[in-house]
């Protein structure tokens, strides 16, 4: 197998030789002569012939080559190879942050009875499409018509549905649909039925096992596995439910719609918010979908940049910050001085009563004596009256490593002094049944007993290198709250808890 650059994308190659022989068969023939003479009168001379033939074998070897390109990277609408042809690879995202447009501007929608918008959105920043049943509102993307017949397909999306039907089996809380005619396998229709999540070809359909509850944000996951017809159900981030021997898929026609499908049930129309909602195609695979609905951010600073590299596109602000060539993977960010810090705001798991989370960096301190390196807040400085605060990592007053939480009161954990000017990476991971705990290095240094965290209750702020207004007003554990000077790299937020062996390999990049 080799590898080759098409355009900028990585495709392996696989050579097979067939060998076919041609046998070639050359015969020659020789003639001897012998005399016999006898001592007699008369003198006979007898000539005796005799045939040698010798075959002589050429073997003539053809090598037939066949080349099997696949794409090994997907992003955009790029190049897919399938088999011994070319077909486009189509990527849409619909923000719905006050538009109906494709990211990629390819499938872009139009509302139907005055679908409106509400803020914030799922990542608690920009705005969610929301829906409302009884005025039978949804959106339609009439052209280009999207083919998904005979093929693997991916279907995401962020939910809250303000009221579910629990009664009738057939009143859906309709997500998306595209029906060429009702028959089996040509009419798409993937919903919330029965509270729970069902994925239908039209007669050749998967129900969820877990019931869904009004007013929660979901992470909703149907994919489709054309090569193994196998149809997936994920529900945040977690397998709930799969069925082989399915489709695949036959329609060829219809309008792809979002929030009501075509299936003829006595209501078929979503009643709540839809956000980030996505379409790959092809079927993602178990920890992508994993991390589309836990990952909450992740800053590489990599490319002088602040973006988000996760899929809720969360990206950092800052001030008083510069980059560095000298970070722990690549580039990072140097904090010094008064008042610098990078900041993401919109984090609404994390502001969740119990709700697992793991925050993780990579520190290069020039000061340890003190200093804030993450701190939690439901207001962007870092505190106000009424306002949640807590520094969750940073130093003590002797320069350890601590963490920390709350429950009614603080929930610390203080580790080993790190080394100022060298790397460190820091984690800390909390679970209402393991409690908190901190990894240095990734290696774990302390934990808590089991307790409920106490959150915010609304969106969140993560402030990087200080607690602004914070300082000397939000309870604080072991840390000494103040500015954090130097490089930080890699930091990530995860709305679960990460094990021991994904840390170890966060902190082994």
């Amino acid at each position: 197998m080799k590898a080759v650059q098409i355009l900028g994308y990585e495709l392996s190659i696989t050579s097979t030789s067939s060998t076919t022989t041609t046998a070639t068969t050359t015969t020659t023939t020789s003639t001897t002569t012998t005399t016999t003479t006898t001592a007699t009168t008369t003198t006979t001379t007898t000539t005796t012939t005799t045939a040698t033939t010798t075959t002589t074998t050429t073997s003539t070897t053809t090598s037939t080559t066949t080349t099997t390109p696949t794409l090994l990277f997907i992003l955009g609408n790029t190049v897919m190879w399938t088999g011994s042809y070319c077909q486009t690879a189509v990527r849409i995202f619909w923000s719905f942050d006050n538009t109906l447009q494709d990211l990629y501007n390819n499938f872009n929608g139009v509302g139907s009875n005055g679908p409106t918008y509400t803020s914030p959105g799922y990542n608690g920043a920009g705005a969610c499409l929301w829906l409302n049943q009884a005025s039978s509102q949804s959106v339609s993307i009439t052209s280009p018509i999207l083919n998904i017949t005979y093929t693997s397909f991916t279907f995401e999306v962020w939910l809250y549905p303000n009221t579910l039907y629990n009664g009738n089996p057939y009143t859906d809380n309709s997500i998306f649909g595209q029906c060429q005619q009702q028959v089996v396998d040509q009419c798409l229709h993937i919903v919330i039925r029965s509270q729970k999540a069902y994925f239908g070809f039209f007669g050749d359909d998967l129900v969820g096992n877990q019931a869904f509850t009004p007013k929660q944000w979901y992470h909703v996951a149907y994919i489709y596995d054309y090569s193994t017809q196998t149809q997936f159900v994920y529900v945040n981030g977690y397998l709930d439910n799969s069925r082989s021997s399915a489709g695949p898929y036959q329609g060829i026609s219809g309008a792809l719609t979002i929030g009501t499908t075509s299936a003829q049930v006595s209501n078929n129309f979503f009643d709540g918010c839809l956000d980030s909602v996505a379409y790959v195609s092809r079927a993602k695979n178990a920890s992508e979908v994993l991390d589309d609905a836990t990952l909450v951010a992740y800053l590489s600073f990599d490319s002088n940049s602040l973006l988000d590299s996760g899929p809720l596109l969360i990206n950092g602000t800052g001030t008083n910050y510069s980059y560095t060539s000298s970070g722990r993977v690549n580039a990072g960010i140097s904090l010094s001085g008064n008042a610098s810090y990078i900041q993401i705001t919109g984090l609404t798991r994390i502001g969740t009563n119990s709700w697992p989370y793991t925050v993780a960096v990579w520190i290069n301190p020039t000061k340890i004596s003190g200093g804030t390196i993450m701190h939690l807040s439901s207001l962007i400085d870092g505190a106000q009256p009424n306002a949640w605060c807590l520094p969750i990592m940073g130093f003590t007053s002797m320069g350890q490593i601590a963490i920390n939480s709350w429950n009614s009161s603080n929930v610390p954990i203080t580790g080993s002094i790190v080394q100022v000017n060298s790397w460190t990476h820091v984690a800390a991971t909390y679970s209402s049944s393991n409690g908190e705990r901190l990894y240095v290095n990734g290696i774990q240094y302390g934990s808590s007993v089991a307790y409920n965290f106490a959150a915010g209750g609304v969106p969140m702020t993560i402030t990087l290198g200080s607690s602004l207004l914070g300082t000397g007003v939000c309870n604080t554990g072991t840390i000494q709250m103040g500015q954090y000077n130097g490089l930080l790299d890699e930091f990530r937020v995860y709305a679960r808890e990460l094990s021991a062996a994904e840390i170890s390999a966060l902190a082994n990049p």
